[in-house]
This record gives structure tokens, sequence and C-alpha cells, in this order.
């Protein structure tokens, strides 16, 4: 299994014009949009994220996690695996 970065997820979004859902699960998600990454309104201090007991750094989730929602500009949103994803960024 390939690794993936959250700086390849970010030049990805941004040429892409796509918004991804990163998923980990028992870890968290991640939403990128246009290369930037997306705040969902967590109430914890952004100081906190990656040093407190369950709010991991976006770059921990983005290695433990399984699967990736791309939505296009037209709104249709596809589910892939890491390895889809990982083929994905190759080919780009």
């Amino acid at each position: 299994m390939r690794d993936i970065t959250l700086e390849e997820l970010r030049s990805f979004s941004g040429r892409s014009n796509t918004l991804i859902t990163v998923d980990a699960p028992l870890f968290g998600n991640v939403m990128l949009f246009q290369g930037q990454m997306i705040n969902r309104g967590t109430r914890v201090e952004p100081e906190k994220i990656g040093y407190a007991v369950g709010f991991p750094e976006p770059h921990r989730i983005v290695a433990a996690a399984t699967r990736f929602w791309i939505q296009d500009s037209a709104g249709v949103r596809r589910r892939k695996t890491r390895d889809e994803m990982a083929r994905l960024l190759k080919e780009s």
C-alpha cells in the first residue's frame, strides 16, 4: 500500500477543484477544498489539535485513512479506497 500525504491531497484538490473528505475510522476525518483544509467547526482550540487526546493531527488522519470521498464541481460524490486514491494521485 502506497503512502498518501496531506500535501498530495491538497495539490490534487487544488488542481481538480474538488472537495475531498478523508475518513479514518477511530481517528476522524479531514476535508480539503481547492487545496485548503476546511475547518468543520470543532470546539477545540487549534493549538490543542495533535497534542490532546482524541484530536490527532491532520497528517496522521491521512496516514490512517481507509476511505476517500471525492465530490466534483457537478456535485457527484464518489468513494475511493486507499489503493484507488493512490492510483488517482499517481496518474494526476
